[in-house]
């Protein structure tokens, strides 16, 4: 793999169109590939080891892509596809296809120091939950790190079940990164979904203080780290006290001291919840004093009418109407369904419909702008200069920064960055490419200011 036995352009299975590797490991890569059959953008990694030479490493990508498949949970990356081919130069390759994700990884987010509590309350429940459903289908993932969450456009993700193992499995030897391993696995105890909870107790731990309780480099210093029994407090300003004492609990060195990771969403989540209604009430507060400060104007500014009759009381009537939260869908105008073929960009209309003139405007609200950004999306994919699963990616990129304004400025560089791999694969027409990414600066410029 490392001399290059896979390139630009290679097809795999007759299907899989390799176009750029996006991750290395191991000896695996990770490509962005063009799905031929399902016209779609995917992930392949691929082992392409001489066979019997590659340290079990097939059986792993293999193991990875069955027990991927078998969690049921939107978090859980998506696997699409598992085989092994013969390579354009005579090798055999093993390969997992995966959706591909656009963010960046929980480790080099926690480069930059611990997240806000909030953060990391929804990060920690996001895998917990995952982590839940995995376990009910008798996996254990066995490697929750920083590394393995990605942060994407569509939210937070678990990633590698490459040693995942049956619950119950015994293992001889101790896979997986020292400081987020159970003591348990140390002896060589069965698989379970403690073993989990006890990582994502460390992860947690790290994204509030920004390192982990047990720092270790190798398994004697875990060992040795374990044996001493201490780790600095959770004194994190704000942080709910229950917040803590679950983290503590996932730390306990017996696994049946610690919660299921039902438990830990369970506990997780209210503090969440209580956080995005005090937001909600916040703008809720915010419409009202707009409201009383317009009518204000308006009465100030109005002219004067005949003078008022003797006895006779002017009547003002107010109504404040709260909008509810908008939850962007696409516009009525219909886009082709899956799997209906549609018109090429060459085959198109040679005069453009005009472009959304709310897209440049000055003084959008989000949802405006993010509307705008829709409403390019549909009218394009209506004419098919836009696929119909290309025109879907950026709808839910769009509609989840909507949902979710976290990192709003990171979230518009993932899709700014994915509209322009989307021009370079010509998947968007240049003119088409240029008009999205002005209205997505529009779109940034107003979550900035709003």
């Amino acid at each position: 793999m490392r001399a290059g036995q896979l390139r630009e352009g290679d097809v795999l299975a007759r299907r899989y169109i390799l176009k750029e590797p996006v991750g290395t490991g191991g000896m695996s890569v990770v490509w962005r590939a063009w799905d031929s059959t399902l016209e779609r953008t995917v992930a392949v990694k691929v082992l392409d080891g001489p066979i019997g030479t590659d340290g079990g490493h097939r059986d792993r990508i293999r193991r990875e892509a069955r027990a991927a498949a078998r969690i049921e949970h939107p978090n859980a990356i998506g696997v699409y596809d598992y085989g092994e081919t013969v390579t354009p130069r005579g090798r055999i390759a093993a390969y997992v296809v995966m959706q591909l994700l656009d963010g960046a990884s929980l480790a080099s987010r926690l480069v930059e120091g611990p997240l806000p509590w909030q953060e990391a309350l929804l990060v920690a429940s996001t895998v917990a939950e995952v982590l839940n459903a995995a376990h009910r289908r008798g996996v254990v993932h066995r490697d929750v790190t920083p590394e393995n969450v990605m942060l994407t456009t569509d939210g937070v993700k678990l990633l590698d079940f490459g040693i995942a193992a049956e619950e119950g499995q015994r293992e001889e030897v101790t896979f997986g990164t020292p400081p987020y391993v159970a003591p348990e696995r140390l002896v060589g105890a069965p698989a379970t979904g403690a073993t989990d909870v006890y990582a994502l107790g460390v992860l947690l731990y790290e994204m509030l203080t920004g390192a982990t309780p047990y720092p270790a480099a190798t398994w004697e210093e875990l060992e040795r780290a374990l044996a001493d029994g201490y780790y600095p407090p959770l004194a994190v300003p704000g942080l709910p006290a229950r917040v803590a004492a679950i983290c503590h609990r996932c730390l306990s060195a017996s696994p049946r001291d610690r919660p299921t990771a039902a438990e830990v969403a369970a506990t997780l989540n209210p503090p969440l919840q209580s956080m995005r209604r005090r937001r909600w009430l916040a703008a809720v507060s915010a419409t009202l004093a707009s409201a009383v400060v317009l009518l204000v104007l308006v009465l100030l500014l109005q002219d004067d009418g005949p003078p008022a009759q003797p006895n006779a009381g002017p009547e003002v009537s107010i109504v404040v109407s709260v909008p509810p939260p908008i939850i962007l869908q696409p516009t009525t105008t219909a886009s082709p369904r899956p799997g209906t073929r549609t018109t090429s960009a060459a085959a198109a209309p040679t005069s453009r419909p005009p472009a959304s003139p709310t897209a440049s405007a000055p003084g959008l609200t989000p949802e405006q702008a993010a509307r705008a950004v829709l409403d390019i999306v549909d009218r394009h994919a209506a004419t098919g200069e836009i696929r119909t699963d290309v025109a879907e990616d950026i709808r839910n990129q769009v509609n989840n920064l909507m949902s979710n304004q976290l990192n709003a400025a990171q979230k518009i560089a993932a899709l700014r960055d994915n509209l322009r791999s989307r021009q370079r694969e010509q998947s968007l027409p240049q003119a088409v490419y240029e008009e999205l990414d002005a209205a997505v600066v529009t779109l940034g410029d107003s979550l900035s200011q709003s």
